[in-house]
């Protein structure tokens, strides 16, 4: 197999404009969530108790989207490693599939945390409609939380169709067979 492309997102788009796209994408993402649910419920009013859940739902956020990267490749019968290291206090996971993995299969992995997720935040809204401010910003923080996944899918997406995608330490790179 040859290396079709290397994807690092440090070098090729960089930390900073990362955090700062995502940052965007959370504001832009609440605004366009909260303002129309609002209008569409005008006589509810907003409670903020339960906030230490709020906080337990903003913390679990990480852990479950890196979860559930790894839930369609187990499915599919890659294996992946994890490793639980500290970052500070906070508990962080770290995945490594062990294998080659097809494109297909790296798409739906890099795009089944946004899409859960979504739903599921977006349902909490509708079914509890006194704390949908609460699921707006859990929903803006994972949509920004996805952005790096985004940047990578448009990169795999450009990639031929029958190519293998290979995790390293600082990225991923396109395989194809010649």
């Amino acid at each position: 197999m040859n290396c079709w492309k290397t994807i690092n997102l440090s070098k090729d788009v960089g930390q900073h404009r990362i955090l700062f796209i995502s940052m965007l994408t959370m504001v832009f993402i609440f605004i366009l969530t909260y303002l129309p649910i609002n209008l569409l419920l005008p006589n509810v009013h907003l409670k903020d108790e339960h906030f230490f859940m709020f906080v337990l739902l903003l913390l679990s956020m990480f852990p479950i989207h890196k979860l559930l990267h790894a839930i369609p490749l187990l499915i599919s019968g890659n294996r992946v490693s994890m490793k639980i290291k500290f970052f500070y206090l906070l508990p962080v996971i770290q995945m490594k599939a062990s294998q080659s993995i097809k494109k297909r299969n790296m798409l739906i992995s890099l795009m089944s945390p946004f899409l859960i997720l979504t739903i599921a935040l977006f349902s909490g809204s509708m079914f509890f409609p006194d704390y949908v401010h609460y699921f707006c910003i859990a929903m803006a923080l994972h949509i920004g939380i996805c952005v790096p996944d985004f940047i990578i899918s448009k990169h795999i997406l450009l990639a031929p169709k029958m190519s293998f995608i290979e995790e390293f330490d600082d990225g991923y790179e396109v395989l194809v067979q010649r």
